[in-house]
């Protein structure tokens, strides 16, 4: 049998090697280093294989061994650099060992990684010519658009009274409203001297809800036949009602806010049952009493008291009115200076017993 060389071939040598030389020249400096070492491990891995007896069987397998060498060398080197360029890593089984799968079984693998990458990629260009876009057709929309008020928590001040004064234009951007609020709620306030607080919020889409929370009324004041309600803050409310409501009382012979905040605030302090016993409060100062108040109660009796008192002392007339109707008669309790009642000046038989009477009843409410 005989054993042909490729020295026998020289043209095809040639060729082998020319291309060789081709390859060699695309690769990178570290790719060639990496080459020479594989080339230097299989020359080490050769030579500590048995030689064979035969010189032409060497031969042939010297002749065979070396490009089969090259070869693999230079397959791994590309493998290598595009499993780097694909960021693929192979499974830490097989790391260790062999490796059991060519380039092209893993090359699915690198697609799918590379197709992720430019779906991310695009996902993100996407996201950033679609929101702009979505906010534009959103500001030329009618959602963009006031589409209308409601207004809540009113009792006293008409729904329509509050939508003219709060000023919000239903047609006009929302948001650029919105934002400015602030100056619509001033302005309504500044108006509407009743509205203690107001609140604005976006209801559904489009729309406004006004939720309106308004000062109680705690008294009128009378002026001509007229009435007009007394808020908690002292402030007469500029309107005027035929009739005033029958539990709440009117204020008679005010000229300043400042005093009538005093008696609301002593007022306050009253309990209910006295609060809807008190019919008419009346300014009445002397020379000697610049505070002083005619309270007239619903029984028919006359109560004297200063203001600064009103709070304090009011809260025995319940006690006081007790003994009164046990001695059967009307009058007045004066609690100017101490607490005691006397009957009015009409039924003056009975006024010195109801007089002994009444002062040992204040006696009794000073020692409590």
């Amino acid at each position: 049998m005989r054993v042909i060389s490729r020295e026998e071939f020289p043209e095809e040598k040639n060729e082998q090697e020319e291309n060789r030389q081709v390859k060699q020249e695309n690769l990178t400096p570290w790719q060639l280093a990496n080459m020479e070492y594989l080339k230097q491990k299989a020359l080490e891995n050769a030579a500590t294989q048995p030689q064979p007896d035969s010189p032409e069987v060497s031969a042939e397998t010297a002749d065979t061994n070396e490009p089969a060498d090259e070869e693999e060398v230079e397959e791994a080197v590309v493998e290598e650099e595009l499993e780097e360029e694909a960021g693929f890593e192979e499974p830490a089984e097989t790391s260790k060992g062999p490796k059991n799968g060519s380039f092209l079984e893993r090359l699915p693998n690198i697609k799918h990684e590379r197709n992720r990458r430019l779906v991310r990629r695009s996902s993100i260009l996407i996201a950033l010519f679609s929101i702009p876009a979505l906010l534009l057709l959103y500001y030329i929309s009618p959602l963009g658009k006031l589409g209308g008020v409601s207004v809540t928590g009113n009792e006293r001040i008409s729904t329509e009274a509050i939508k003219k004064e709060i000023d919000f234009t239903v047609g006009d951007n929302l948001w650029g409203q919105y934002f400015e609020r602030a100056e619509h709620v001033k302005n309504l306030k500044k108006q509407e001297l009743q509205i203690e607080a107001v609140e604005v919020h976006i209801d559904g889409f489009n729309h406004f809800e006004v939720q309106v929370k308004e000062y109680p009324e705690v008294a009128y004041i009378e002026s001509n036949g007229k009435y007009s309600p007394v808020i908690s803050t002292g402030e007469i409310i500029p309107i005027e009602v035929e009739k005033s409501d029958g539990n709440l009382p009117i204020l008679e012979s005010f000229t300043g806010p400042k005093r009538i905040l005093k008696v609301v605030k002593e007022y306050d302090k009253l309990s209910e049952e006295v609060k809807q016993g008190i019919s008419q409060i009346k300014y009445a100062p002397t020379n000697e009493n610049k505070e002083l108040l005619e309270i007239f109660m619903n029984d028919g009796n006359k109560v004297l008291v200063s203001i600064n008192d009103l709070g304090s002392k009011m809260k025995y007339y319940p006690q006081i009115v007790k003994e009164m109707n046990d001695k059967e008669f009307q009058g007045v309790v004066d609690m100017e200076a101490g607490i005691y009642s006397y009957p009015y000046p009409e039924d003056s038989t009975a006024e010195e017993p109801v007089q002994n009477s009444t002062d040992q009843s204040e006696m009794a409410v000073g020692n409590d």
